[in-house]
């Protein structure tokens, strides 16, 4: 009886174990076929970011443009600089209509502008100002800049939402501000341990502490990033579920989509093709770089709108180039200013219809966003990346199958991050 149990005991283990091995081998294949094999998919080279002694060295070496731009002021040389959309044929795929599932405007629409305008009120609690640095001594711009944009790749190479990015960036910045002269030793401790955090709040499959740890190379132990994330909960009173950026560009595009259905030329953002998805991928490219940066300080919703104008205006042709955008701003600001141009028209109805609000009672109108799209101009240097996430690559399937918005919803990477950040602080210097 007993060598029965024992065999068959080991008959299970090994059963478990055979389990697990294909388990394994199903999640490393590159062709993905549901969302819980793409996110127990890890990549396993991940950029560091390291102490203040090495982090300039990073910069200097993930921008080899720098030097050069100082050195070179030729047009030639500079127009290699400007972004250039990736060709639409980069990565074939086709959306399936038929999938969307079509529910009725008018139904939606109040009920929809009563919760937007809570939310609103319900920022009120997660409110704070954005000169974290203020109080900090070693801590520095390109510092912020770096891990932010280290945070992106984490998540992109997790596959995570986009949301969990903007929740971890929020953290940071909150605790920064109660914590004055942060030591910049712990600086990416304090950022594993934000995105740790914050996949915990926003994500269905999580991962382990020991995924985050490798992620550090045994910078810090496990129990120092444990540390850490009860002090960042602690210095938040536990309050995790703000409205993120990403909440609002979502929102924000969701109302485009819905006043420009009707009216022609239709650009859209969130339509299921594969012309407005690399549009969206423009978008949030733009923003992310917007945000990372340190020395931008304007509102968020500002921001989103004044890329929603600058965007769909570029897919217009309204303004000859990116260089143009880059640039010679005067030209588009004059345009702006221009009552008589039928886009600024259009756009105007737009946010008034909309009836977007600033504050809960600062409602947000056409004139608002002149500063923020002149300041805006400068990041059109970025190039943009418009390819698929590694969890969508080669799997046709999984695409036909998920809803579009959390298709949309996946973070992406885009590489020319730091170095437009980086040539935009030098043109300004």
């Amino acid at each position: 009886m007993l060598n029965n149990s024992k065999k068959q005991k080991s008959k299970s283990k090994k059963l478990s174990k055979s389990k697990d091995s294909e388990v394994k081998s199903s999640c490393e294949s590159a062709n993905f076929k549901s969302e819980q094999a793409a996110c127990q998919y890890e990549q396993t080279t991940i950029k560091k970011v390291k102490n203040e002694k090495d982090i300039s060295p990073i910069l200097e070496e993930e921008i080899p443009f720098g030097s050069s731009i100082q050195q070179q002021s030729n047009l030639q040389d500079y127009d290699k600089l400007i972004c250039e959309e990736v060709v639409k044929d980069f990565t074939s795929f086709t959306f399936n209509n038929s999938l969307e599932h079509q529910i009725s405007q008018e139904d939606e629409q109040e009920t929809l502008s009563e919760f937007m305008r809570e939310q609103v009120k319900y920022e009120e609690n997660y409110s704070y100002k954005k000169n974290y640095l203020n109080n900090q001594n070693e801590i520095q711009s390109h510092m912020v800049a770096i891990l932010f944009d280290w945070l992106i790749e984490v998540a992109h190479s997790f596959h995570f939402k986009r949301e969990t990015f903007y929740l971890s960036i929020n953290y940071v910045e909150r605790y920064l501000l109660r914590q004055p002269n942060f030591h910049i030793s712990r600086f990416q401790l304090l950022g594993v341990a934000a995105i740790f955090i914050a996949h915990k709040c926003e994500e269905i499959y999580p991962k382990t502490l020991k995924d985050f740890h490798r992620l550090i190379q045994d910078q810090y132990t496990i129990q120092e990033i444990e540390q850490m994330e009860v002090l960042i909960l602690k210095s938040l009173d536990f309050r995790m579920y703000p409205n993120t950026p990403i909440f609002w560009l979502n929102y924000y595009t969701k109302l485009w989509d819905e006043f420009i259905i009707d009216k022609d030329p239709c650009v859209m953002f969130k339509e299921r093709t594969n012309e407005a998805y690399y549009r969206y991928r423009e978008l949030v490219q733009l923003f992310d770089v917007c945000l990372i940066d340190y020395q931008y300080k304007h509102n968020e919703k500002l921001t989103i709108l004044s890329l929603i104008y600058l965007v769909v205006g570029k897919q217009l042709q309204i303004f000859d180039d990116y260089e143009t955008m880059a640039i010679s701003q005067s030209e588009i600001c004059d345009f702006f200013h221009s009552d008589e141009q039928e886009y600024n028209k259009l756009f105007r109805q737009f946010i008034l219809q909309s009836e977007i609000y600033l504050e809960f009672d600062r409602q947000i109108f056409f004139e608002d966003l002149n500063d923020v799209i002149y300041q805006l101009l400068k990041y059109f240097i970025l190039r943009f990346d418009n390819s698929l996430p590694r969890v969508l690559l080669n799997n046709q399937q999984f695409i036909d199958e998920m809803q579009h918005e959390e298709l949309l919803s996946f973070q992406t990477y885009n590489k020319s991050t730091i170095e437009t950040i980086t040539i935009i602080s030098k043109q300004h210097q």
